[in-house]
């Protein structure tokens, strides 16, 4: 959209740029999670660090290298059981979960799930795709989209037989990278234990967008 006012010999005009694009992934965020339960908590904690630590072993034995393997998130619940004496709510156990996050690239997402499951990990939490660079690639975005709002004032000026004189402004409107639809819905354990190793991962592409807004001037 375009917005045109005279002032004095000037003709002040607002166009917006825009750009979009569709790139493949580069990387993918993986969120496992490994959740045991016993009767106290050091028991329930015993058995988590000791599936876990296979966990890790095995990622890091397919090439996972062991800072690209993080925490993100370590949980302790307390389990309880209604006692139908006192009518109230006694605790029976403690559940323990460790999740974590994992770094690797899209054509190892299957592999790296398979690998974690038969460690032990009891939970696919869900999967992120996106860039390394992400920087390199929005800053490229907002390239074009400031030659795409050029491009319309050019135009603008063209039909008023005028031509752009001065860039008044140049406001950021918005960048954004979108992972496909599927990466972030929840992978079934069901679904993952009955698929045939290694579990399909298809990444799709991300939506890359940005828009910004000018203001320029017309003579």
């Amino acid at each position: 959209t375009a917005l045109a006012a005279e002032v004095s010999s000037a003709t002040e005009v607002q166009v917006s740029g825009v750009y979009q694009e569709e790139i493949s992934p580069d990387v993918v965020y993986i969120n496992l999670g490994t959740l045991t339960e016993a009767d106290t908590v050091g028991a329930a904690q015993s058995k988590n660090a000791e599936i876990s630590s296979h966990v890790q072993q095995q990622l890091e034995r397919i090439g996972i290298k062991t800072e690209h393997i993080k925490t993100s998130q370590y949980t302790v619940t307390p389990l309880y059981k209604n006692d139908d004496s006192r009518h109230n709510y006694v605790i029976k156990g403690y559940q323990v979960t460790n999740s974590i996050t994992v770094t690797t690239t899209p054509d190892k997402a299957g592999e790296a799930i398979d690998i974690a499951l038969a460690a032990g990990c009891n939970q696919v939490n869900h999967l992120q795709f996106g860039k390394k660079d992400d920087d390199a690639v929005k800053n490229a975005a907002l390239a074009q989209a400031v030659r795409n709002g050029l491009n319309k004032a050019n135009a603008i000026a063209s039909a008023l037989n005028k031509r752009v004189v001065r860039i008044k402004t140049i406001t950021e409107s918005g960048i954004s990278v979108q992972n496909p639809d599927s990466s972030n819905q929840m992978y079934r354990m069901k679904a993952l234990a009955e698929a045939a190793p290694p579990t399909p991962i298809s990444a799709g592409l991300l939506k890359l967008n940005a828009t910004v807004h000018l203001v320029v001037e017309l003579d």
